[in-house]
């Protein structure tokens, strides 16, 4: 998660707007997420974006193993130094979203300030690895966190509230100011868990259909299902099993889960 332990950056150090860097500078709110993830000490955790290591240095101490994943390579002069002094740390400069967790890794938990811009990408690359994160801890854009647990039927319903419904035990934890940030975002943030365990309500070979019945049918949200699910529905006949006169945002979660199981079937 990006900050740093000295509570100032460098002054020649510039956030990339490219990346979406704002660095985490309270102390205070750096415990109280501390707190929130309790981290233990036979744990792995993987931490996204960790910039200069503000909490890093207070997450690696605390656990078997922390790895972090960050973009920029002007990091490495803070991650390095840490690296050196705990044995717990280890870094690589990549992006995320082009990463996947070795085998040799085993289970792990997933934190992160994620950057606003890549938010839904991240998520959606969390809940792919979902077998092998315990949970996930993401200090996102507050719109999204709304997003993510919102009701059928309401506005903000989509993609992301069916998937965090089916895949996840999905927590909206806190609002977050924007002042614990420099520079200081134009957006408002939250925290929020995500837990996986082992009664999956998705099998794996429903997985990727689910996915793209979802994201077909929320790709046309205005539409009926018998219009936006042409493509998928071709000459199956199931108009006696579902009501395809609904609309994406009218379907519950397991309701999408009933839908591509008859699919499947027809």
């Amino acid at each position: 998660m990006r900050g740093d332990h000295t509570m100032g950056l460098r002054p020649d150090l510039r956030s990339f707007k490219k990346w979406g860097q704002n660095f985490i500078t309270d102390p205070a709110f750096m415990d109280k997420l501390v707190r929130t993830v309790n981290p233990q000490a036979d744990e792995t955790l993987i931490e996204i974006g960790p910039g200069t290591g503000a909490l890093t240095r207070l997450f690696a101490p605390r656990v078997k193993q922390l790895h972090a994943i960050e973009i920029d390579a002007r990091m490495e002069e803070y991650l390095e130094p840490i690296a050196l002094e705990l044995d717990s740390f280890s870094y690589e400069t990549i992006d995320f979203l082009k990463w996947s967790p070795p085998e040799a890794l085993g289970t792990f938990r997933l934190i992160g300030n994620i950057p606003y811009y890549i938010t839904s990408a991240l998520i959606l690359q969390a809940f792919e690895h979902h077998e092998r994160i315990t949970d996930v801890h993401f200090l996102m854009q507050k719109e999204v966190g709304k997003r993510l647990v919102a009701p059928h039927g309401s506005k903000q319903y989509g993609i992301l509230s069916v998937y965090a419904a089916l895949f996840a035990k999905t927590e909206y934890l806190f609002d977050i100011s924007r002042h614990v940030f420099h520079p200081v975002p134009d957006v408002d943030s939250c925290f929020v868990r995500f837990s996986f365990d082992e009664k999956r309500l998705v099998s794996v070979e429903m997985e990727p259909n689910l996915r793209k019945v979802v994201r077909t049918a929320f790709n046309q949200r205005r539409k009926t299902l018998r219009n936006s699910l042409k493509t998928i529905l071709e000459d199956k006949h199931i108009e006696d099993k579902f009501d395809l006169s609904l609309r994406p945002e009218q379907l519950s979660p397991r309701e999408f889960l009933r839908l591509t199981q008859i699919l499947i079937d027809a």
